[in-house]
């Protein structure tokens, strides 16, 4: 079930905000653990869609992390040190690495398994027959939240809750299959205060929701068909011309941010129209002036974890540049790793780490120079967004081709492709510079402007929402018929329903 389903608009979400208003059951406890019961049992049957085994494989590893947490909480009296303080046995320290281990293994297993074994089977030249484990849907999600949950306790800053909660955090519908990828500390105080919806709260979450659908059915889907036709070429060993493959690459450029930032609007708008107030995850990721930049503003949750709990423990920048250097780098091997078994997202990986140690390096030369007043001259700035969305472009070309040999072709065709074709007496402008006919007219021009202007001309979606842009929303008559209009133009195009991009991570 997706979020841009008939199945899920019309008949999933409708059910869940009535029981949600008028379905609270009378029975003992508060209204707050009611809505937290029925937030549990929708999020559970919503996750069941994707398949049952999976289901059991999430309540499993959720039970386990409850266990493990109240034992992790467990302290003797008078202990202050919550790394030195133990349970009976064994102490905190070594049952924190074991709980960190016992979270991995299932990642590792379904995740990368396959890859480990093909590999291995190269280096050695054998012909080992091994069958892949299908993928649980967004497990790679739902591991961070809970080692995130798991080291806030360890770490004492919150004790753990009920079994209920905790199943009810974990498997949180909007955000359990793709993010954002939430923290406890974020949220679990919001569910002690759960109560019915309001008109505010509803106007807000329909009115994110619909601008999330829209960017994902009208333009991620719509230019995310000549992605697919450039890139399934390369694969193909296919010819492919310069601007074929420019063009492609800034297709899913811009496909790759749509499908994702709509997502995040769709998942922060149903929070919001049942009360809960879910973090940012992007912030004009395309507006940035460097690497630095772009990582602060592009799939924030995941950035902020990976710098808390990869970075950070690694050192940071405490032991010097050159140390900093390599664990900037370290940490964004990891996170390429985290997107995929492959050799694509490690390579990412490793280019955004090296992107990142460079722009840290950048910036500490000319901090406190004229240098650095100058690059904050608006013409140098646009220049920078300008190199960065560049540097970004080519990046995605390798994280977005199915392997090292698609990529290859890609930036052939990149750097050398810009031959014109044959040229017959009757060849038009699209059969000289796009002879391969990825492009036949004149529409992805059109979807490529039109996200140019959306990333750079208007506010971000929570700027809209909270007014504090030129483009005010307002909960007014004429609004709401704005946004049904646009939320009706989606539902007409959900006929060529596809999955969200990050499903796959």
């Amino acid at each position: 079930m997706l979020f841009n389903s008939y199945g899920f608009i019309f008949l999933f979400l409708p059910l869940f905000l009535a029981f949600w208003q008028f379905g609270t059951p009378r029975a003992a406890g508060g209204q707050a653990f009611r809505h937290e019961l029925i937030l549990l049992v929708f999020s559970l049957a919503f996750y069941a869609f994707w398949g049952l085994a999976y289901l059991v494989l999430l309540i499993c590893m959720i039970c386990l992390n409850h266990f493990l947490g109240q034992a992790l909480a467990w302290r003797k009296a008078g202990e202050a040190d919550p790394a030195a303080a133990s349970v009976p046995g064994i102490s905190r320290r070594a049952l924190f690495v074991c709980a960190v281990i016992l979270n991995l293994l299932p990642l590792l297993w379904f995740k990368y398994s396959w890859f480990f074994i093909r590999n291995l089977a190269l280096l050695f030249q054998a012909d080992w027959q091994f069958t892949p484990p299908g993928l649980p849907l967004g497990i790679s999600f739902y591991t961070f939240i809970q080692l995130a949950w798991l080291t806030g306790i360890y770490r004492g800053q919150f004790q753990p809750a009920s079994l209920t909660r905790h199943v009810a955090f974990s498997s949180c519908f909007p955000y359990v299959i793709s993010g954002p990828i939430v923290r406890y500390e974020q949220l679990g105080w919001q569910l002690d205060s759960l109560a019915p919806a309001t008109a505010t709260g509803l106007a807000n979450g329909l009115t994110l929701f619909s601008l999330g659908l829209a960017k994902k059915v009208l333009l991620a889907d719509s230019i995310g068909v000549y992605a697919d036709a450039v890139f399934g070429a390369a694969e193909k060993h296919w010819p492919i011309s310069g601007p074929e493959a420019w063009l492609g690459s800034l297709c899913y450029t811009f496909q790759l941010y749509f499908d994702f930032s709509g997502y995040t609007d769709m998942a922060i708008g149903l929070g919001l129209m049942i009360g809960l107030r879910l973090p940012e995850n992007f912030n004009a990721p395309y507006r940035s002036t460097g690497i630095v930049d772009f990582w602060r503003r592009w799939h924030i949750t995941l950035g902020s974890w990976l710098r808390d709990f990869l970075y950070i423990p690694l050192g940071g920048n405490r032991k010097g540049r050159l140390r900093q250097y390599c664990n900037l780098f370290l940490t964004m091997l990891i996170g390429g790793a985290w997107h995929g078994a492959g050799w694509t997202y490690i390579l990412w990986g490793g280019l955004q780490g090296a992107m990142l140690a460079a722009n840290h390096f950048f910036r500490a030369s000319v901090r406190g120079s004229r240098a650095e007043r100058c690059l904050a001259l608006l013409p140098v700035r646009l220049v920078s967004i300008a190199f960065t969305f560049f540097c970004l472009n080519l990046c995605w070309v390798v994280f977005r081709a199915f392997s090292l040999d698609g990529a290859l072709a890609i930036y052939r065709a990149m750097l050398g492709g810009w031959q014109p074709g044959h040229i017959r007496p009757d060849a038009d402008f699209f059969g000289i510079w796009f002879p391969n006919h990825y492009f036949a007219n004149w529409l992805p021009f059109a979807l490529l402007a039109t996200c140019a202007a959306v990333c750079w001309l208007l506010p971000t979606s929570r700027q809209f929402l909270a007014g504090a842009a030129w483009l005010k929303w307002r909960p007014t008559a004429s609004w709401a018929a704005g946004m049904a209009g646009l939320a009706f133009a989606s539902l007409v195009m959900l006929t060529r329903q596809s999955a969200f991009l990050y499903f796959q991570f």
